[in-house]
């Protein structure tokens, strides 16, 4: 059934004939069709770059976050199975539960202390616990590029589509406009395009 349902999206994205349409689906197809090679060709390898950064972080991320997962269970003998991320980062930071219970009760908040044997953990070595932080810090990282490929394939996306939108209109009169502002919390960026 998948077959058939993908074989569906594949010919009906293939009839699609409208270039504006292809450059948000794919960027560089638009412009593919307006017989723009060149440009084509620079949005298709940038779409791969950002396909290739997108997977890699996310393979990363999740390679680093089973990493440091499987480095606390075997040198602070923590159970690690339904923790929050917080936990995760606190564990990194102190050497054990009492020591973090401690440090709650030094700061008067004692709501947030960790109760049980299922939140018991014990680093066998300092060295230790700054490799499982050094590790679960290289998964946040990860996570972050991947959001930035993102907001790049999304981006490439809209530059696309203003590309193939000039090339429509290129003899015409095309007008470009920008404006920004800023006031103590925010910053505002105005752009219009207007096409006689």
């Amino acid at each position: 059934m998948k077959k058939y349902i993908l074989l569906l999206l594949l010919s009906s994205v293939s009839a699609i004939d409208n270039p504006k349409l292809q450059s948000l689906i794919i960027p560089g197809w638009g412009q593919n069709t307006l017989g723009e090679s060149k440009r084509s060709k620079n949005f298709i390898i940038s779409e791969s770059i950002l396909w290739i950064s997108f997977l890699g972080n996310l393979t990363a991320e999740e390679w680093f976050r089973q990493d440091y997962i499987g480095f606390a269970e075997l040198h602070a003998d923590v159970d690690m199975k339904q923790k929050s991320y917080l936990f995760a980062v606190n564990l990194g930071h102190y050497m054990n539960q009492e020591e973090f219970n401690d440090a709650k009760e030094r700061q008067r908040l004692p709501g947030q202390k960790y109760i049980g044997e299922n939140y018991y953990w014990k680093w066998d070595s300092n060295e230790n616990r700054l490799e499982y932080d050094s590790i679960r810090i290289q998964s946040v990282t990860a996570q972050k590029y991947k959001k930035f490929a993102i907001a790049g394939l999304v981006l490439n996306r809209f530059i696309s589509l203003i590309d193939v939108l000039y090339l429509e209109r290129r003899d015409s009169n095309l007008s470009i406009n920008s404006y920004m502002s800023n006031s103590s919390s925010n910053i505002i960026f105005n752009l219009s395009i207007t096409i006689d």
